[in-house]
């Protein structure tokens, strides 16, 4: 692990020329808008980008845009999130810009690499979902594109929901990341009620307790009472979703809770391949995951899209929860316990306002809120962006 930060401190020089250091949101609009990602060329020998999905039955569907009249492809795949295409096996060709895998171990996390036959260009892809039973929302943060045409690293920082439930098969895949920490921001209680994170034997257990603002006690309170009327005066006409855009106000401003974000950036800057959980990988997590994309100069509205997706990975367990509550008697109505469950944007908005609010960009943010300098920016995008 020394001699790999070593070695990213001593390119952490050629990095800042080779990303640029000036500000990590530069691109960025008051709005949050960015420019749009630079294209490849296309060449017959290039390929504007690729995607997976994973079918119910095991295979993978992989899908590719960019070759000149969809000239012959080949497919690899390989667990070695960071050299796929030296290590992977051709395991599918194609013309039709698009070929389904099938025969892949399940237990194992699966890279693929898209090249144009004969030619050296190639686009590397994963699905986005890690798919640990026991923790619908792992996720990987790789693959989304920078404004300046640069891609994230698949298989170096997932986001999470609680591991405490992971099953043996969940802990199985956990392995196959090749994780050096996983970083827990659940407080004492939190961690009593779900259990500690299940983590295959070797990786790092990083308790860094972050409040959750009271989200979990809101809701017991409210559900606990019984009380049609309590419950709307407790989270009706708006309440609710406020009580969470305040939570997301005290992630910027509880110097606290700053310190353990910085925490893990910095973790990430120093060459550690991490995962980040909270209970449900919504707030605390979503939280992180916006901060650390936002520096590596993800786009705002992709920023947006990898925060709200927990509702779509987090749907089963919301929708069990709710009825639970419905049909035991505690809840009448659902749609005030809802905002709590789940993600909005206006959440995120009221995140990022406070950073302006409070320190007036992005970048100084990072550098006066989180204590990130130059150098430590330049070494994680280093860490986690293509060249």
């Amino acid at each position: 692990m020394r001699a790999r930060r070593t070695r990213f401190a001593a390119v952490a020089v050629a990095s800042a020329l080779a990303f640029g250091i000036a500000g990590s949101s530069a691109a960025l609009a008051d709005d949050g808008s960015a420019a749009d990602p630079a294209a490849a060329s296309a060449s017959p020998a290039s390929l504007l980008g690729a995607s997976v999905t994973a079918g119910a039955d095991g295979s993978y569907t992989v899908r590719w845009t960019g070759v000149l009249a969809y000239g012959q492809v080949d497919v690899y795949a390989s667990t070695d999130s960071r050299d796929p295409k030296g290590t992977g096996t051709k395991v599918a060709s194609s013309r039709t810009g698009s070929a389904v895998v099938s025969g892949l171990d399940p237990a194992k996390r699966w890279y693929f690499v898209v090249a144009p036959a004969g030619g050296s260009y190639s686009v590397e892809t994963a699905t986005r979902g890690v798919g640990v039973q026991g923790a619908l929302n792992t996720r990987d943060l790789g693959g989304y594109r920078t404004s300046n045409g640069r891609t994230v690293k698949y298989g170096e920082v997932f986001r999470s929901d609680s591991f405490g439930k992971a099953t043996d098969a969940g802990v199985a895949k956990l392995a196959g990341l090749g994780l050096d920490a996983v970083y827990d921001f659940r407080v004492t209680g939190e961690i009593g009620s779900n259990g500690p994170n299940r983590l295959p034997a070797g990786v790092d257990s990083r308790s860094v307790p972050l409040s959750d603002g009271g989200v979990l006690a809101t809701v017991v309170a409210a559900v606990s009472s019984g009380d049609p009327v309590k419950q709307q005066e407790m989270l009706g006409d708006g309440k609710a979703q406020k009580f969470m855009e305040d939570v997301n106000r005290s992630f910027v401003n509880d110097p606290a809770k700053r310190a353990e974000f910085s925490e893990v950036l910095k973790a990430v800057a120093s060459g550690d391949r991490v995962a980040f959980n909270c209970s449900a990988g919504k707030d605390r997590t979503g939280w992180m995951a916006a901060t650390l994309l936002t520096a590596l100069g993800v786009d705002r509205g992709t920023v947006y899209t990898d925060y709200l997706a927990s509702n779509d990975y987090l749907k089963p367990s919301i929708d069990a929860t709710i009825n639970g509550m419905v049909a035991s008697g505690a809840l009448q109505n659902p749609e005030l316990v809802r905002p709590l469950l789940g993600v909005q944007t206006s959440y995120l908005d009221a995140g990022f306002d406070e950073v302006r609010k409070v320190y007036g960009s992005f970048d100084n943010y990072l550098r006066n809120g989180l204590g990130i300098d130059s150098l430590t920016l330049a070494k994680l995008k280093l860490r986690l962006l293509s060249v």
